[in-house]
Formats: structure tokens, sequence, C-alpha cells
């Protein structure tokens, strides 16, 4: 019913210039899109969890990968401790040998 009317509306307007508003700016994060493979088994399940938290499966998806590069963007407290022991180490290592007396 909608798509008969509206190509009714399209045919009687068919001569009218498009009112398109183009932006005057370009999108701040401009996105892409990028394929991945799912096994087809799992779709079903994807559609479920997705349909369960009221939002589409891509955008289900999308979250879940911005989700895991930011973790991998950011350590954890143990591995933050370890980093910061080992430059305390090297910079303690660094005076040894400054004040070692044949350094040169």
């Amino acid at each position: 019913m909608r798509i008969a009317s509206a190509a009714e509306d399209a045919e009687a307007h068919r001569d009218a210039e498009p009112d398109w508003v183009r932006h005057q700016a370009p999108p701040k994060n401009p996105s892409a899109v990028y394929s991945v493979r799912i096994p087809v088994d799992r779709i079903e399940e994807l559609r479920e969890l997705a349909a369960a938290r009221g939002v589409a499966p891509t955008a289900l998806i999308r979250t879940w990968v911005l989700a895991q590069l930011d973790a991998a963007n950011k350590p954890d407290e143990r591995t933050q401790r370890w980093q910061r022991d080992v430059r305390t180490a090297t910079e303690q290592l660094r005076k040894l040998l400054d004040e070692w007396p044949d350094a040169s």
C-alpha cells in the first residue's frame, strides 16, 4: 500500500527538481564497510541476541569490534604495572652503567 502510494507520488512529481541537501562539512568520524564472514549456523544466534538487545545485528557486531579495539589499546592494570617495573629497572641499569668506572 505504501509502495503504491509512493510510486504514484513519484510519478506525479517526476519532472520536479529533487531537493537534495548536501552536508556542509565532512563527517567527523567517517565509516567504512568491512566484510566479515560468520558461519551460517551462527547467524540466527546473532540475530536473536541483537533482537533481545533491541539493536540491529550489524550494530551489535560494530559495538563488539570497537570494544575489542579499545581493550587492545588500553592495557590492563597488571600490564601497566609490569611496564612501569621494566622501565624502572632499565633506568636503574643505565645509571649503574653510567657510574661504572670503565664507562666510556
